[in-house]
């Protein structure tokens, strides 16, 4: 039987939040830091609304700032902000920025719909509390590198919610986590348990998906494997451990030039027909110049850059190719071959089994192969052959460049003679 939605009030700042049984379970239980892994249609996107104009009104610091992120701005603006526009618009003072999907709250709290599509454009801000909505889907360092730190200097808290996409990434190491940890709470509610969903609409479910589906939507398992997934299946086989460079021994880089996305680049060594993945980096907002630097500052002997073919396509501002930008910056680079995408990655499939990864430096790189995947299409209910471009392509794209080309022409060096005149100083974002 369903449970009926019951009101959780806060008379203190005059809000009405109607919340179901378990929403405001949940809500009692919140420490500073928390992980909340529930069913589908569950409401937690509404929850963590309401948790998020609670702790704006409860916070005594000075102008707080509290967000809530999604995997794209996309579903941020589909998902989050009806809601949130529907539960502050009847608090008196409350000015509604439909452009920004920003909130001002009379108290001066905001509250700021964002996404992960570009971790590095949150850098420097601060925050009293954050939600992460399906962490699974976003780059790990979006947690680590942009919004934990956020929260330090006015000891902010954070609230995890999502379903569960694997054993792998963010949302399933902070389920793991949070695990008997101070000032951390999680909490699993599974459709089995909580009654939200009428038995009924369950048994339905389950005629129409598949066991591993049903189980991951419904029932909170980690087990399923992520609908799609390119490289899923290969990467639990693969060797990923402690892999420090050979010092003396070239290194090569194999690269995903961005113009309006990050430029990934993998950092690895030969050893006979085996690769050693040593480490992975994301630039974001960075001219060629700036990542070349990056790259020489790590004091590797460089053999071969490895580059997408449209490297060769040049700039209309200078006239030069950014092939050529890199080989004035002293790069040797080798364009991969210009074959279909799915040949690729069925090509990268294969190649994967020959390589081995560094558990630390290549983190999110793990991850974006793990989760790089075809897209969906929800009106049709079908996988396309085209891939899912999200934050996983960068890495992924880069990859694919390396097991394309191969590691035969891996030979030569990079010149030290540098070449500053007409630089290319294109944005390689």
């Amino acid at each position: 039987m369903q449970q009926a939605a019951l009101p959780c009030v806060s008379s203190e700042n005059g809000i009405d939040l109607h919340l179901r049984h378990h929403q405001a379970q949940v809500l009692d239980s919140l420490q500073r830091f928390n992980v909340l892994l529930a069913h589908r249609r569950f409401g937690k996107t509404v929850l963590a609304l309401c948790v998020l104009i609670v702790k704006a009104f409860e916070c005594k610091l000075n102008r707080p700032q509290l967000a809530y992120y999604c995997p794209t701005y996309s579903q941020a603006k589909r998902v989050a902000w009806p809601y949130l526009r529907e539960f502050t618009a009847g608090i008196p003072g409350t000015v509604l920025n439909e452009a920004e999907l920003k909130v001002s709250l009379p108290n001066g709290a905001t509250i700021q719909l964002g996404s992960s599509d570009n971790p590095d454009a949150s850098r420097g801000i601060y925050l009293d509390w954050v939600v992460m909505d399906e962490p699974s889907q976003m780059p790990p360092r979006m947690w680590t590198e942009v919004l934990r730190p956020a929260l330090s200097d006015r000891l902010g808290g954070a609230l995890f919610i999502g379903t569960p996409a694997g054993r792998h990434g963010l949302f399933y190491e902070s389920y793991e986590l949070a695990d008997g940890r101070a000032d951390w709470w999680r909490g699993m509610f599974k459709a089995s348990q909580t009654g939200i969903v009428p038995d009924t609409e369950l048994q339905s479910a389950q005629q129409a998906m598949s066991v591993a589906e049903y189980q991951q939507e419904y029932e909170c398992s980690f087990d399923a494997a992520i609908r799609g997934a390119y490289y899923a299946e290969v990467m639990d086989k693969v060797r990923i451990a402690t892999i420090a460079p050979v010092a003396g021994q070239q290194v090569h880089i194999s690269l995903d030039l961005g113009m309006n996305d990050a430029t990934a680049a993998w950092f690895f060594q030969t050893d006979g027909n085996r690769v050693n993945v040593f480490a992975y980096a994301e630039y974001t907002n960075m001219g060629l110049p700036d990542i070349v630097n990056d790259w020489r500052s790590r004091g590797y002997v460089y053999g071969k850059v490895i580059a997408p073919h449209d490297i060769g396509v040049r700039s209309l501002s200078t006239g030069q190719t950014r092939k050529q930008t890199l080989h004035n910056l002293g790069c040797d680079v080798i364009t991969a071959p210009n074959i279909q995408v799915i040949d690729g990655i069925n090509q990268t499939r294969l190649f994967l089994s020959r390589c081995s990864f560094d558990k630390e430096g290549c983190r999110d790189g793990i991850e974006a192969l793990r989760q790089y995947r075809s897209d969906w299409q929800d009106k049709k209910g079908v996988l396309t052959l085209k891939p899912l471009h999200d934050w996983t392509s960068h890495g992924a794209d880069a990859m694919r460049y390396l097991a394309v080309t191969g590691i035969d022409q891996l030979t030569g060096e990079w010149s030290n003679a540098l070449d500053y005149s007409n630089m290319d100083k294109t944005i390689c974002a």
